[in-house]
């Protein structure tokens, strides 16, 4: 079963940097906030973001995220839903951090995410490592890369790690699943 996998150079460099460029220059970053709360938590979280959605610029996202994603991710009956794909652009400063968490939401009694991704866009900064808690006890530290895409279960607990020098980017984004159309239900 899929728990999690990172994907090296998913983007190159230079759509990471145009990326970064575009979004700081086109949106404003604000204070994150945890579990859709209006106030930031502090305690567990400091970091700014930006909700974006790159179709228009970007479109290239979406595509490769469908051809890696549908291969490795199988839920019988079901497949990721790509509509509506907002990224969250994420900075963290030195100091900042998200604790441990996990990123299922639950609407209308639904989990409302099945897999999550962060997308490292610069690695011109100490500190800021993304772990998980894959068996709900070890820590494994993911491996710095620009461009590199990190796939996990929602439901897996994880953190970034205070930064302690420099700034981190990061491209965080969640899938949700979606009954697959006229799929046949067997017995067997």
């Amino acid at each position: 079963m899929f728990k999690y996998t990172t994907v090296k150079n998913f983007l190159t460099k230079d759509e990471c940097d145009s990326i970064m460029k575009y979004s700081l220059a086109n949106y404003e970053l604000k204070n994150a906030t945890v579990r859709g709360d209006l106030v930031p938590d502090k305690k567990s979280r400091v970091s700014d973001v930006a909700f974006i959605n790159y179709d228009d610029k970007f479109s290239f996202m979406n595509d490769r995220f469908k051809e890696l994603l549908f291969p490795i991710i199988n839920i019988k009956g079901h497949e990721l839903n790509f509509e509506n794909n907002i990224y969250q652009f994420t900075e963290y400063k030195v100091g900042e951090f998200y604790d441990w968490h996990i990123d299922v939401g639950i609407q209308d009694n639904q989990k409302t995410r099945y897999c999550s991704t962060v997308i490292q866009l610069n690695n011109d900064y100490d500190g800021g490592e993304l772990q998980l808690k894959p068996d709900g006890d070890g820590i494994l530290t993911l491996e710095k890369g620009v461009g590199n895409l990190f796939v996990f279960l929602s439901s897996m607990i994880h953190k970034v790690a205070p930064v302690t020098n420099g700034t981190r980017y990061s491209l965080v984004n969640w899938f949700q699943t979606k009954p697959i159309e006229n799929y046949k239900k067997t017995l067997i």
